[in-house]
């Protein structure tokens, strides 16, 4: 797998004089999102970086499901199914261009696996990058270092995906997301946007590989603690 990469702090920025509106939180998130890869690129210029941390609030009162919720109140979509293939997961889209202005290219979409989802395939995005934020319920993030042309369902690597957890990965990262007793809801920041039912929006590769294959091999399962931050 790619080495540990390190990323930038890239906090959501949002008005103090007054509630934040749909819009607010739209911009922050892609300015937050279009940092990020802005950093990843001049770190890693040369290779794709697939990378998971977690997303905080700084003080009391701050909620990033609380942010999520004032997008959908003031812009709410309805989810469509299927998505890329699969009957259990459905998604919706917030455009930049429509929200925030034309020269935005950027999207959110919110994406929702129904429990039991494991029938979405390997597959790639190559004109586009993810920020993810797992908004509620549970599931699995599955990736590969393998490029999609060579890609083979081997070392396939696969981690819980939880509340608040956070996945970035560049353009051509082979990956799919799984669920198994619990649902999930994403919202992925897409950088540029392509429609959801674009068929160049992603890519199989020949191998087909989904987390519900009889012969998928799932990594060990372990209960670690998370990485320390300093505090003082």
């Amino acid at each position: 797998m790619p080495r540990p990469v390190p990323l930038p702090t890239a906090p959501l920025t949002l008005p103090h004089c007054r509630p934040a509106t749909g819009r607010d939180v739209l911009s922050a998130l892609l300015a937050s999102a279009h940092t990020t890869f802005d950093e990843i690129r001049r770190g890693c210029p040369d290779r794709r970086v697939a990378a998971m941390g977690t997303v905080r609030g700084t003080g009391p009162g701050v909620s990033f499901a609380e942010l999520a919720g004032i997008l959908e109140r003031d812009h709410p979509v309805e989810l469509r199914y299927p998505f890329e293939g699969s009957e259990h997961v459905g998604g919706a889209a917030w455009l930049g261009s429509e929200l925030l202005g034309k020269t935005e290219t950027a999207g959110v979409a919110k994406l929702h696996w129904k429990a039991g989802a494991n029938d979405l395939p390997m597959h790639t995005h190559e004109t586009s990058d993810r920020l993810i934020v797992v908004l509620e319920g549970r599931g699995f993030f599955h990736c590969s270092d393998k490029t999609v042309e060579r890609f083979d369902g081997s070392d396939v690597r696969t981690v819980a995906a939880r509340e608040r957890d956070v996945f970035v990965f560049t353009r051509g990262v082979v990956h799919t997301f799984s669920t198994a007793d619990s649902g999930m809801t994403l919202l992925s920041c897409h950088l540029p946007y392509l429609p959801l039912d674009d068929p160049a929006q992603y890519r199989l590769p020949a191998c087909r590989w989904t987390a519900g294959d009889p012969k998928t091999s799932l990594d060990e399962p372990l209960v670690t603690l998370g990485r320390w931050s300093s505090l003082t």
